[in-house]
């Protein structure tokens, strides 16, 4: 019972930071191209002439994914699953606090 709880919880943070990624990136998209660190987003930055509605439409689908194959998984492999996702859910708060203090900084936006 504690470990679906906590694959709840991993998967609320992997949204809820995520959703936070999209949002930092879209309301920079005049200077992503300046600060965004993933060649993966910026390939599809500039297969989109400049615009980042592609790259964030691949992490709204690239999220759905991950947590969709968490939660699929799980039953089958609980505990590797829970340790996947405890993973997943660590990087993504180094994440969240990257943009904290990122160039473009999301602390003093939402402020």
């Amino acid at each position: 019972m504690i470990s679906k709880a906590i694959i709840h919880i991993c998967c609320a943070i992997i949204i809820i930071v995520s959703s936070i990624d999209v949002y930092w990136l879209s309301h920079n998209r005049d200077n992503i191209l300046q600060y965004e660190k993933n060649p993966l987003g910026l390939y599809l930055i500039e297969l989109d002439q400049g615009e980042v509605s592609l790259f964030i439409a691949c992490k709204f689908l690239g999220t759905y994914i991950v947590v969709g194959i968490l939660y699929g998984l799980f039953p089958r492999y609980p505990r590797k699953i829970l340790a996947v996702s405890v993973a997943v859910a660590a990087v993504q708060i180094l994440l969240l606090i990257y943009l904290w203090y990122a160039p473009l900084n999301f602390g003093r936006i939402i402020q």
